[in-house]
């Protein structure tokens, strides 16, 4: 299988896995989000709904409380009473849902006039007894049937006190329940169906009740009848077709313990979300196929480059290093990087390998040269040595004692080849160099060496005295024109060894100090090369820590040091650098 299909593959599995999972939690989300703020909505409408009613009750006992202040129900004078009442029921009836004999009023006996030609007796009624034998500022009666048009209907029995606080009769109203049945039938609520139900259990609806049976519902109504009339809530059960059905109820506030209920299935309710799961769905397809078709192209950017690197390297390995300029990209990604560094990789081994052939015959080079001049130092130092003593045969010390120095100077330069010596060594090397310069300067060259016995026993790198102190003669003694001296200390301090080379010429200016002093630190040195090399060899051996200090006055002298850290020399002629 191919890597552009193996990628396409893969990202398709993990998107449609991430996207199954993510259809999975936004679907439960939804739904569970949804059926709560479903149920907490619709509970408010049903709610809102039932403190309508309550309003509407309320403004209609406002009414009734008001016209028992009237002075006609106060004096229960039985003309006026009459008259009242009629114009009363004329006037005000209608409010409350009946065509006529909404209100009326009597005495305490139970015999109340709904007009001057019409009476109720209302005496055995349980609201009159409770109304008339308790301190209830108004009792609400249950359900019953209106005696004069047999229409369902609630009374509202408000007692009637004269001047002495003492009740002396009653005033009725009469609510039709088909009025508070318009008010439930305007809930729109997903093709329900609303009703009121009593404290009892008695529902009262202008429309039948569907989609429950008499035997449900009285189950039901036994069950949740209690709680019903105390709280807000929902209930939920299932039919004989097995549909999930959701009541929401809600008490009605100023009613002798009524609640407005509101019947619908759980499907009409969770109709909008399935809805919106659907398209969901359809979109979560649509974005799939996109995907994958995106991840597919997407995939050829990754397999086209490396299918070009391959053929590349396939052309490194066949022994071809000079590949050509197409493998190199413009773009900034990975997959251009790793191609533009293997080309330049290619390029370098080319040159490397091309480096390689040409080291390859200096070294043959080199190794013949050696061959031919290692008999050149042992002559050197056979012919000094013969120079010396015949110097001794004709009595001319001071030419054999150069002759001497001569050939310790260069016995130390070449060292066997090695790279380290002993200090004590390097002291002798400068020694002998400061000896036969004194025989040519004598009239103007002066020195002192001074050394710690403890250095005696450490290591340096070979040949960085002798430059500085030739500097110190050529660049400070000579040009003063006059004898001076040269002082070469040598010093073990804090793990380090310091040399220390002064001389008191003509020194530099300041100018001329600084110039020297930022020439050891650039790559390319425009003065001072042999201090710039012995700097670079010191940090080079030993770290950026260490090298050369110089610090000078005019016509007071110059002061250079050199810092090595404190090396000790093992016996396998190996050296221990403590300072990296």
């Amino acid at each position: 299988m191919k890597l552009h299909t193996k990628i396409a593959l893969l990202f398709s599995i993990c998107i449609s896995f991430a996207f199954s999972c993510l259809l999975l939690m936004v679907r439960d989300r939804i739904l569970t989000s949804n059926q709560t703020s479903l149920e907490d909505l619709n509970t408010q409408i049903v709610e809102s709904k039932a403190n309508e009613i309550g309003s509407w009750l309320n403004q209609r006992i406002s009414e009734i409380r008001v016209i028992s202040q009237t002075e006609a129900l106060r004096t229960m004078e039985t003309k006026s009473l009459q008259t009242f009442i009629k114009r009363l029921n004329q006037n005000v009836g209608e409010h409350y849902g009946n065509e006529y004999g909404t209100f009326a009023a009597g005495t305490t006996n139970g015999l109340g006039y709904v007009s001057d030609e019409q009476t109720i007796d209302v005496s055995n009624r349980a609201y009159f007894k409770r109304a008339m034998l308790t301190d209830e500022e108004y009792v609400i009666s249950t359900p019953v049937f209106s005696r004069t048009d047999n229409l369902p209907i609630t009374l509202i029995c408000y007692p009637i006190y004269n001047d002495g606080n003492e009740k002396i009769g009653f005033i009725n109203g009469a609510i039709s329940l088909n009025k508070l049945s318009e008010i439930t039938e305007g809930i729109d609520f997903y093709n329900g169906t609303s009703w009121i139900m009593d404290a009892k259990g008695n529902l009262y609806s202008s429309n039948p009740i569907q989609g429950i049976s008499v035997t449900e519902l009285t189950n039901l109504v036994s069950h949740i009848k209690e709680p019903i009339s105390k709280k807000v809530g929902i209930y939920s059960f299932k039919n004989e077709k097995k549909e999930e059905q959701v009541i929401f109820y809600s008490p009605i506030p100023y009613s002798n313990g009524w609640s407005l209920c509101t019947m619908t299935s759980l499907k009409e309710l969770n109709l909008h979300t399935q809805h919106l799961i659907y398209t969901i769905l359809v979109i979560w397809i649509l974005m799939l196929a996109i995907s994958i078709i995106t991840c597919s192209l997407f995939s050829r950017t990754i397999t086209a480059p490396i299918h070009k690197l391959s053929k590349a390297m396939q052309f490194v390995k066949d022994g071809n290093f000079v590949l050509p300029k197409q493998v190199i990209s413009n773009k900034k990604d990975e997959l251009a990087f790793l191609a533009n560094n293997f080309y330049t990789m290619t390029e370098q081994i080319s040159f490397l390998m091309e480096r390689i052939k040409e080291e390859e015959e200096a070294k043959r080079t080199a190794e013949f040269q050696v061959l031919q001049s290692q008999i050149n130092p042992h002559f050197l130092y056979n012919t000094l040595d013969n120079l010396q003593w015949r110097a001794y045969d004709y009595n001319a010390i001071e030419l054999s004692e150069m002759i001497e120095a001569l050939s310790d100077f260069f016995r130390i330069s070449l060292s066997d080849g090695k790279e380290f010596i002993p200090v004590i060594k390097e002291i002798e090397h400068v020694r002998s160099y400061l000896f036969i310069q004194q025989k040519r300067y004598e009239d103007i060259l002066n020195f002192t060496i001074s050394y710690d016995p403890e250095v005696l026993e450490y290591v340096t790198i070979k040949l960085i005295v002798q430059p500085l102190v030739e500097n110190a003669l050529y660049h400070g003694i000579k040009p003063k024109l006059s004898p001076g001296t040269i002082t070469v200390i040598v010093t073990n301090k804090e793990d380090t060894i310091q040399i220390i080379v002064q001389d008191d010429g003509v020194g530099m200016s300041p100018a001329e100090l600084e110039t020297l002093l930022s020439s050891l630190e650039q790559d390319s040195p425009g003065r001072g090369y042999g201090l710039y090399n012995i700097h670079r060899r010191i940090q080079m051996v030993y770290g950026k820590e260490y090298g050369i200090s110089i610090t000078s006055e005019e016509q007071i002298g110059t002061t250079a040091m050199i810092t090595i850290p404190a090396v000790k020399e093992l016996q396998n002629n190996e050296t221990i650098i403590n300072c990296r």
